[in-house]
């Protein structure tokens, strides 16, 4: 009887291992509140069996963690709530999953979002910026870096004006040339300009969020769900009251970072993201 007692507890230990919610994809669909605020978040989680109750959430900042009271709103999207204020910018999310007897991290979000650096704007009336620091090989082409655009243009060695005075021989000029920064004059062409005006995309006013992305889906190598999210994601003041399905007439949508493309690459995490805010 001993034996087939503890049979039965290792079978049920087994049976409750195996109803772990086994969490795929966590990803936060809106932050509802701004930082000092009490924390309402909308979470997109996909899990095997939708179980929740054994996933836990909570809001890590400088002045302790918080467990925030858990709702499912449908069967991808789960509203979260709290009563202590989020004073920390760099707060994040943590989900966790109980596993047998304790409980594990299976996701860490900032809350706040990544902070980004805007990449300055080149101004194409502006002058190229050729001074060299870097040595050149005579007949080869140099490579000039221009600083305030982040770009580059190469530029032949042969047509460059290099102020110098030698009169030692010609091994003595050469070495000269290797030891000094020459300065380049180099007239801006169009490869050394960017254009100023900016990505949009072209759509008549009647048409809707879904035929705009199958007209641009192709173009970007993206699937459906992931081209529409990438556009809202891009361009929120165009759609009414934040939802999805509420693209407002004659705005401009501008077009989506290739990094936004690549965080809807995965065709049903996209599908799933679409449904929890196409129902909010």
């Amino acid at each position: 009887m001993t034996k087939i007692a503890r049979l039965l507890g290792l079978l049920a230990l087994m049976c409750s291992a195996t109803a772990v919610a086994q969490v795929s994809h966590v990803s936060i669909n809106s932050r509802m509140f701004e930082l000092g605020a009490y924390p309402k978040i909308r979470l997109n989680v996909i899990t095997d069996n939708q179980d929740i109750t054994r996933l836990e959430f909570v809001v890590h900042q400088s002045t302790g963690e918080e467990k925030l009271m858990a709702q499912q709103l449908n069967r991808f999207l789960i509203l979260l709530t709290g009563v202590e204020d989020v004073t920390d910018p760099k707060a994040r999310l943590l989900v966790r999953e109980y596993h047998v007897d304790r409980w594990y991290e299976v996701k860490s979000l900032p809350v706040f979002g990544a902070d980004k650096t805007p990449e300055p704007k080149l101004n194409p009336n502006a002058a190229v910026n050729t001074t060299q620091t870097v040595k050149p090989v005579l007949g080869s082409t140099a490579k000039i870096a221009n600083i305030d655009a982040e770009s580059t243009v190469m530029a032949p060695v042969a047509t460059a004006h290099i102020n110098t005075t030698n009169t030692a021989s010609s091994v003595r000029g050469q070495s000269a040339l290797m030891d000094a920064p020459p300065i380049l004059d180099v007239k801006p062409s169009e490869s050394t300009t960017l254009a100023s005006e900016e990505c949009v995309l072209n759509y008549a006013a009647n048409e809707t969020l879904w035929r705009i992305a199958k007209r641009y889906a192709a173009e970007w190598e993206l699937n459906m769900y992931g081209a529409m999210l990438a556009i809202y994601d891009s361009n929120p003041k165009a759609f009414a009251k934040n939802k999805i399905n509420a693209l407002k007439k004659n705005v401009t949508l501008y077009c989506p970072p290739k990094d936004m493309l690549m965080r809807y690459s995965d065709s049903g995490e996209a599908k799933a993201i679409f449904e929890g805010k196409n129902a909010g």
